[in-house]
């Protein structure tokens, strides 16, 4: 098995939204870092992928940093974890650039 990284980034890194400048900026950023160390090391048989997660449960905004319990209509850890496994299970030869992850009705 050769050599692979995983990015998490946001559906954030594909359109900015409302009072989302800073978040939206920084995945803006991360999706450029996959796309260069992508060009970089794909020569090295490195495979580099981002994974876009939409609505999951998380600590993002809690003051506290605990972490909330999950939601019944977002993304877990569970839709996370499938969708790093399912890419990473993919032979050597080719490898999935990037990966967006939306809740079904996260409303």
């Amino acid at each position: 098995m050769g050599v692979s990284l995983i990015n998490i980034g946001s559906t954030a890194a594909l359109k900015g939204f409302e009072r989302g400048t800073v978040y939206a900026a920084s995945k803006f950023a991360v999706r450029g870092l996959t796309q260069s160390w992508q060009a970089e090391m794909r020569k090295y048989n490195i495979r580099v992928t981002l994974v876009n997660p939409s609505e999951v449960t998380t600590a993002f905004n809690s003051e506290d940093r605990v972490e909330r319990s999950e939601e019944a209509k977002k993304l877990g850890t569970e839709e996370i974890a499938h969708t790093i496994i399912s890419t990473l299970k993919m032979r050597d030869k080719g490898f999935v650039p990037e990966v967006t992850v939306w809740a079904t009705n996260p409303f």
